[in-house]
């Protein structure tokens, strides 16, 4: 009792900091502890059940190509990345559409943006890097962003847009270039964000963010900003299983993808 009057101020500031420092902890590090994984913060399936009258699916994946000028293994298709209903969610004006490209002797993509209408907004065609063997790379994900400055005016919320492309192949015969069939096809349907997206994307983390689109169902931010974190962070196990669950999500099974890794994303 005479030690703790002789104490000054301080010394009691300093004991009351170290009390409360040692009754919070055990707090801190249980919440700690609970804090969910990013995988656990993915959803397990993008699209909502299907009414029985529901259109068809939009065209995910390449099928059989029409010719071999464009040497596509039997084993590997071109696949737009979107979920298996073929149309994702976006809250922004110009989102990234990613999409996986076999091992083939393609010269060049096309991509075409469509309105609900069928109406052409946005073309673009695209040059493939070859090898001596004219083989364009390995298996990988390739990605590119609707360019604000192509005079592509904003998407507009509650409206729904479709993206389609092909690949651009020369002929062996004519040694002409030629667009094979089928294309790939993907939806995007804009939609308005959250009114507190914008702020909580400000304070977030990078794995924070993959968390805040997921639960906004945003499909192509989910997408861009994971793949931009497992560019970033290779070795990170929490993210290596996170962008193999969203790939599984849309049927791409990790042998599909383990050769690209070196760039996981190509911009065209």
């Amino acid at each position: 009792m005479a030690w703790f009057r002789r104490s000054s101020p301080l010394t009691l500031v300093t004991v009351a900091l170290i009390l409360g420092l040692v009754i919070n902890l055990p707090g801190k590090l249980q919440a700690q502890s609970q804090t969910p994984s990013l995988t656990s913060q993915l959803p397990a399936q993008w699209d909502p059940p299907s009414p029985p009258d529901a259109p068809a699916p939009v065209n995910r994946e390449s099928g059989g190509i029409r010719g071999d000028s464009c040497k596509i293994p039997l084993d590997q298709k071109l696949l737009s990345l979107v979920p298996l209903s073929g149309i994702g969610k976006t809250t922004v004006d110009y989102p990234t559409v990613f999409w996986y490209m076999p091992e083939t002797r393609a010269s060049a993509v096309e991509f075409v943006l469509k309105d609900a209408n069928a109406r052409q907004l946005y073309y673009a065609k695209y040059n493939l890097a070859q090898s001596a063997q004219g083989v364009s790379g390995a298996p990988r994900i390739m990605s590119l962003k609707l360019p604000p400055l192509a005079n592509l005016s904003p998407l507009k919320v509650d409206q729904t847009y479709y993206w389609e492309l092909a690949l651009i192949c020369i002929d062996p015969d004519s040694g002409m270039e030629e667009e094979v069939t089928p294309f790939v096809r993907g939806g995007i349907q804009r939609v308005a964000p959250n009114p507190t997206l914008a702020l909580d994307l400000q304070k977030a983390t990078p794995k924070e963010r993959v968390a805040l689109y997921a639960k906004q169902r945003d499909w192509y931010e989910t997408l861009r900003t994971l793949a931009e974190l497992q560019q970033a962070l290779p070795d990170d196990p929490e993210v290596a299983e996170a962008w193999a669950k969203l790939l599984n999500s849309v049927n791409l099974e990790p042998v599909d993808y383990e050769s690209r890794l070196e760039p996981a994303i190509n911009e065209p």
